[in-house]
C-alpha cells in the first residue's frame, strides 16, 4: 500500500527540486553566454539567502542537539552550516539567473529543445540528491573507516 500523503509530499519535493535545478542549469547557460545584465544588482539578494540559510542551519542544528549528548561538536556544526550556506548561495544565484534569463529570452529556453535537456538533467540531479541524502552515512562511515585503517 502506498501512503498517498507521503507520495504527494515526495512528489512535491521532486517537482520543486527538479524545477530549481532546471532553472540553475539555465542560469549556467545565462552566465556562460553573457545573457544576463545586472547580476551585480541581484547579488545582495543571493547573499541574503545564503546568510538566512547559514543562520537557519546553525539554529536548527543547535536545537536538535540541545539536551542530548553532544556527539557533534560546534566546529562541525559551523563547517556543515558553511557548506550548506555555500550550496544555497550557488543554487539560489544560478536558479535566479536562470529565471531572469528565461523571462528575458523565452525563445532561447522554452521554445527550444534545450529546455527538455535541462529538465531531464534537473530530474536526474533530483534523483541523485535524494539518493545521496538517503545514503550519505554509508560514505561518511566508509571514509572514516578507510582513513583510520591507513587507506585512502
Amino acid at each position: 500500500m502506498v501512503d498517498r500523503g507521503r507520495a504527494a509530499r515526495l512528489g512535491g519535493v521532486v517537482l520543486a527540486s527538479t524545477l530549481v535545478l532546471t532553472a540553475a542549469f539555465v542560469g549556467v547557460l545565462a552566465l556562460v553566454s553573457g545573457g544576463n545584465e545586472g547580476v551585480g544588482g541581484r547579488l545582495p539578494a543571493y547573499v541574503l539567502a545564503m546568510a538566512v540559510a547559514f543562520v537557519g542551519f546553525v539554529v536548527a542544528a543547535e536545537q536538535r542537539f540541545d539536551g542530548r549528548s553532544r556527539s557533534v561538536d560546534g566546529r562541525r556544526v559551523l563547517v556543515t552550516a558553511g557548506a550548506f550556506a555555500l550550496t544555497v548561495l550557488v543554487t539560489v544565484s544560478l536558479s535566479g539567473e536562470g529565471v531572469v534569463y528565461a523571462v528575458r529570452n523565452p525563445d532561447q529556453v522554452v521554445a527550444s529543445e534545450v529546455s527538455l535537456y535541462f529538465l531531464a538533467a534537473g530530474l536526474i540531479g533530483t534523483g541523485l540528491g535524494y539518493w545521496g541524502l538517503r545514503h550519505w552515512r554509508e560514505f561518511a562511515e566508509g571514509a572514516v573507516t578507510s582513513s583510520s585503517s591507513g587507506r585512502l
